[in-house]
């Protein structure tokens, strides 16, 4: 008679640690957002709205209520060798401290290259009001998503991806940069304000010698499950990972804004067992 036990599933559970709210260049609310997030069995979330950790005051009871791990998280800009690098901050301490009074500086910066794009584009004959742009960020921080959003309302084009490629993309006419602090520094205020840093979507034109700058510089992990990264781009940026004992992260990049977003969403995520690895860098 065999009397060995059946062997027990083990329950696997998802995380995105990418998204954005209304509170910078996403859609949907903060709670709406943890609500989808709900729907589609993800297990912990990481908001990461641009320069602001507003909807992560907004929703923690609810995730809490929801069942839902809700890691603190927010998505910086910062500029190498004149290229856009994002920087994701993890288990970020919201209140007071100099990454705090820097965000709150990047939004003013926000503000006033918004101004000189919406000018640019009127120089252009391209007639939209910073006040509509601004609307459309609903007081969060604001960005070239609003731009284009004002853009395909007023007809300019016929969708968001048109009026990066036309009007405010990289090298286009209307297109100013973003702020230009160096990712060294913002690592640090990351690290200071007791979390984790992290490359965003490096497989967007963030070059192999910028990846190594900043590993030396003190990131703590890469991006390696994201919309732009196929599977052999996140095999080589895991490889890269493991080369130097970094951590690593992904998500959806979920802004419901883009024509890909929704397939994505509750489908490119990551398992629980890496945002445990992160817990144990941190000791939590």
């Amino acid at each position: 008679m065999n009397t060995t036990a059946p062997a027990q599933t083990v329950e696997r559970k998802f995380v995105d640690m990418h998204m954005h709210t209304t509170c910078s260049d996403g859609a949907l609310s903060p709670k709406d957002l943890v609500k989808k997030a709900k729907q589609v069995g993800l297990a912990a979330i990481s908001i990461t709205d641009h320069d602001n950790f507003a909807a992560i005051q907004a929703v923690k009871s609810l995730a809490e209520e929801l069942g839902i791990e809700l890691i603190a998280g927010v998505e910086v800009s910062t500029a190498h060798e004149e290229r856009d690098v994002h920087i994701l901050g993890y288990f970020i301490k919201t209140e007071d401290s100099p990454l705090s009074d820097y965000l709150a500086h990047c939004r003013k910066q926000r503000l006033a290259r918004t101004e000189r794009m919406v000018d640019r584009l009127n120089k252009q004959g391209v007639k939209i009001h910073v006040e509509h742009v601004l609307e459309k960020a609903s007081g969060g921080s604001v960005g070239r998503p609003h731009i284009a959003a004002v853009l395909q309302e007023k007809g300019y084009v016929q969708n968001y991806n048109e009026a990066f490629l036309k009007y405010i993309g990289t090298n286009c006419p209307a297109y100013e940069k973003s702020v230009e602090t160096k990712p060294a520094e913002v690592i640090s205020l990351i690290n200071e304000a007791g979390g984790l840093s992290f490359l965003a979507h490096p497989g967007r034109q963030v070059s192999d010698d910028t990846v190594r700058h900043l590993i030396d510089s003190g990131l703590d992990g890469l991006e390696i499950v994201h919309p732009s990264h196929d599977t052999h781009r996140q095999e080589y940026y895991r490889s890269i990972a493991n080369e130097y004992f970094l951590l690593m992260s992904g998500g959806s990049d979920y802004h419901g804004v883009k024509p890909q977003d929704e397939e994505n969403f509750g489908k490119m995520h990551i398992d629980y067992n890496w945002l445990q690895k992160m817990k144990n860098r941190l000791c939590i």
